[in-house]
């Protein structure tokens, strides 16, 4: 059994309660909530499945041209998007630290 990092916990923890918090809206179909919604479960799939925050790069990579392409800055997808990104700088920090 391998022990992630705490921070990789706190990214997964932060995606987990996003998605929670997004899917009890009901977004609309093919809004902008509906596919930042979509982004969200690809990367949390990632997470979930591996063991570092690196095997997320390219969901989030996505999930970050989604947001330069669509989303206004002063929005609360804006806001949500930015806590995810932090979360996850955070334990790719901690990752290159151990």
């Amino acid at each position: 059994m391998t022990l992630l990092p705490t921070a990789f916990v706190e990214f997964r923890a932060v995606l987990a309660r996003q998605i929670k918090d997004l899917s009890a809206q009901y977004p609309e179909p093919h809004s902008m909530t509906w596919f930042f919604l979509r982004y969200l479960r690809r990367v949390a799939r990632r997470a979930d499945a591996g063991i570092s925050p690196r095997e997320c790069n390219g969901a989030m990579r996505g999930l970050v041209r989604f947001y330069l392409d669509c989303i206004e800055p002063a929005s609360d997808l804006a806001w949500r998007f930015e806590e995810i990104l932090d979360a996850h700088r955070k334990a790719l920090r901690f990752e290159h630290t151990v």
